[in-house]
């Protein structure tokens, strides 16, 4: 059965993680995403890990799975002849994603004016780490810049420490789930008989309001001109991250301290909890008491243990899970969250497949990640008709 997105067509000029993340989004569930590196390849083909902790471009653990499913060609847009070939690709498509500087596309001759000309139904996202205008406009950023700007490394972190950074690239990838749905959103319409657009997303701006309570954060200031300022650990009775035998949980059962003391089989703790006092206003000293059962008995149980019991209560919990928890965990397995694909220079591992079950048009069996420019020929000499001479032209002036 066919793939939901089967029949589209993507032009990715896209690099490291958000715009390559929105064009795996699309290929994995059926597009037909071309991905465009230059003639040096993809900067995220650098990046790990890597097996064995020897770098090569080809196994590239963030490369592989930004780019599974998808075609690639090399290509230097920079150039008159990139450019030109770049027009001749996007002529072909439905959409173009891009993430080149503000207005560095449409200088080396293939912008929104140019490409949507004449194609009324053309979908084109720019993806820039602060959009293509305002007084931040030409700002260089990178992942702890535009979270630091963007307001989360304010609230994240121990109160009494420096800030800290979310791990990994969260804006960027945020920023590519947006590209992806802003697209889709739009290539609807386009089928639907409307025009196509041209997006622009500011990874800075995405954050705004994605993650956790950020919403209600900025909702909060709005009315009351207060920011919410990091926690002290420990500062919420029984809320909050705590370590138990074999890691760390999260259990938020500081609401309702007669099922905390039902958990930690301590009912005996409730003669000296104040009647009709909220858990947050308890005297210090019952806090620091209850605190201490509490601690204690999670030293005592397992992190699934301590979930599975809470859970039971209807307390809100998860356990912090290491990568070879996910690796392993049951739900996860029966699921069928985890791909296993062989590539055939980095060989055979396990990657994060599907978030999503679909029961109509499942996501078809996911490819490889391409190596570099395995389809310059398919693409070129098949698709656009250029000849093998003129081919290998490109490829000796660095082109291709």
């Amino acid at each position: 059965m066919a793939g939901p997105l089967e029949g589209i067509r993507v032009l990715e000029l896209g690099r490291n993680v958000a715009g390559p993340f929105a064009g795996k989004l699309l290929a994995d569930y059926g597009a037909d995403v071309l991905k465009v590196e230059p003639p040096g390849g993809d900067p995220a083909r650098l990046a790990g890990p890597f097996p064995g902790d020897e770098p090569h471009p080809e196994k590239s653990g963030l490369f592989l799975h930004l780019n599974t499913s998808k075609r690639s060609i090399t290509l230097d847009p920079s150039t008159a002849d990139g450019a030109a070939l770049v027009r001749r690709l996007a002529a072909n498509v439905d959409i173009v994603i891009e993430d080149f500087a503000p207005g560095q596309a449409e200088q080396w001759g293939f912008g929104w004016e140019t490409l949507s000309e004449g194609r009324d139904q053309l979908v084109m996202a720019s993806i820039t780490p602060f959009g293509q205008s305002g007084p931040y406009r030409d700002y260089l950023g990178t992942e702890i810049t535009l979270q630091a700007i963007g307001g989360p490394l304010r609230n994240t972190g121990q109160g009494e420490k420096e800030p800290l950074k979310l791990g990994g690239h969260v804006a960027h990838y945020h920023a590519g789930v947006t590209t992806a749905f802003a697209v889709m959103a739009a290539q609807l319409r386009a089928e639907l008989g409307g025009e196509g657009d041209y997006i622009d997303i500011s990874v800075y701006q995405c954050q705004a309001g994605f993650r956790d309570r950020r919403t209600i954060f900025l909702t909060a200031a709005s009315y009351t001109g207060m920011a919410r300022n990091r926690p002290v650990p420990g500062s919420r009775l029984a809320t909050g991250v705590r370590r138990c035998r074999d890691g760390w949980v999260n259990v938020l059962a500081g609401r309702n301290i007669d099922t905390l003391l039902i958990l930690i089989e301590r009912p005996d703790l409730l003669a000296i909890v104040q009647p009709d006092v909220p858990p947050a206003q308890q005297p210090p000293e019952v806090t620091e008491e209850l605190e201490a059962a509490y601690r204690e008995w999670l030293m005592e149980h397992d992190k699934l243990d301590v979930i599975a019991r809470a859970q039971e209560l209807r307390i809100l919990c998860g356990a912090v899970l290491t990568i070879e928890d996910l690796l392993t965990d049951p739900h996860y397995r029966d699921r069928g969250v985890w791909d296993t694909i062989d590539h055939p220079v980095a060989g055979a591992f396990e990657y994060p497949g599907r978030s999503l079950i679909m029961s109509a048009s499942p996501r078809p069996e996911p490819r490889p990640a391409p190596l570099l420019g395995e389809d310059n020929e398919a693409v070129y000499i098949d698709e656009l008709g250029i000849d093998r001479d003129e081919l290998a032209r490109l490829n000796a002036a660095g082109v291709v």
